[in-house]
Formats: C-alpha cells, sequence, structure tokens
C-alpha cells in the first residue's frame, strides 16, 4: 500500500507546478476581478476564491499524506537544467493559498456588502 501511494506521489508530481501557477494566476484574476469590480466582476472573483483555496487545501494534504509515507514533498521554483533549486515545501504553498484565498473571500463580502448598503 505504501509503495502504492509513493507511486502516485510520484506520477503526480510533474502536475504540481502547473498547478503552483494556476493558482497564483486564480488569486491574480481574483483579485484584480474585485478590486476592478465591474459586471459580473462577483462571480469570477468567487470562483478564482474558490480555486486558490481549494489548491491550498490540496497541498496542506499533500504534504500530511507525504510526512505519513516518510517523504519531504517540496517544488522547484528554480531552473533544474540550470542547476538552480529553490524547493519550497508544500506546507508553506497550502498556507499561503488559504490566507490568499481567505483574504480574495473577504475582499468579495466586504465589496458586495459596499454595494448593497449603497
Amino acid at each position: 500500500m505504501k509503495q502504492t501511494l509513493m507511486n502516485m506521489m510520484t506520477a503526480l508530481m510533474p502536475f504540481m507546478k502547473p498547478l503552483v501557477w494556476l493558482t497564483g494566476l486564480s488569486l491574480l484574476a481574483g483579485l484584480a476581478l474585485a478590486l476592478i469590480g465591474g459586471t459580473g466582476w462577483r462571480r469570477g472573483a468567487s470562483v478564482a476564491a474558490w480555486i486558490v483555496l481549494s489548491a491550498g487545501i490540496f497541498f496542506l494534504a499533500a504534504q500530511g499524506m507525504g510526512a505519513l509515507l516518510g517523504a519531504a514533498p517540496s517544488i522547484n521554483l528554480g531552473d533544474a537544467r540550470q542547476g538552480e533549486f529553490f524547493l519550497v515545501p508544500f506546507w508553506q504553498l497550502g498556507l499561503a493559498a488559504l490566507v490568499g484565498g481567505a483574504v480574495l473571500r473577504l475582499l468579495v463580502r466586504l465589496k458586495r456588502r459596499r454595494e448593497g448598503s449603497s
């Protein structure tokens, strides 16, 4: 069972860096929609917030599973071809995504409340 889970984690590793970029871009797009506003901004910012929060939960769960399997999952944000290794643990990515998603949700709620009282 342990070997099967390790194989699954190894197979998923190539998809982690694109997931990090998707999470970051979703957060930026959600913040832009929430700050700029306009027609239909609320739904887009809310969807972006849920994407970011879900990715945060996923990275924290992956860190926990890796710890149970005796591994220290991290992602290399450097360029390995040039010998750059900037390893970031999954728990840091998950925590950053959770905080960013929570701030975005709070911003959407505050802006919704402000629009409703005007």
